[in-house]
């Protein structure tokens, strides 16, 4: 006589051990994982007038440019959300 336990063994790919399901448990390999990246900051120039205050997303950290041209390094937390600022620009590295 069948019970429904092994039947539902044979659809879940577990089998019945005494009336009970034993589930079969997969060995994954272990995905590769590449190194971590250093995070660092980035500097960015400003390029608009007067001054702009900007308040990091992630750090919270408040970046003031004070006028035209003054650099700042911004935390490598914030940078994503400092390339959306029209007039900051990230220096090139030369």
């Amino acid at each position: 006589m069948s019970c429904c336990g092994s039947k539902r063994a044979q659809v879940s790919g577990g089998r019945v051990v005494e009336g009970r399901m034993q589930e079969r448990i997969a060995e994954a390999e272990p995905a590769y994982a590449p190194p971590p990246r250093e995070r660092t900051g980035r500097t960015f120039v400003y390029d608009g007038d007067g001054t702009l205050t900007v308040r990091g997303a992630v750090s919270g950290t408040a970046y003031r440019f004070t006028s035209p041209g003054v650099r700042l390094e911004v935390a490598a937390d914030d940078v994503f959300a400092m390339l959306a600022e029209p007039d900051l620009r990230p220096e090139t590295v030369s």
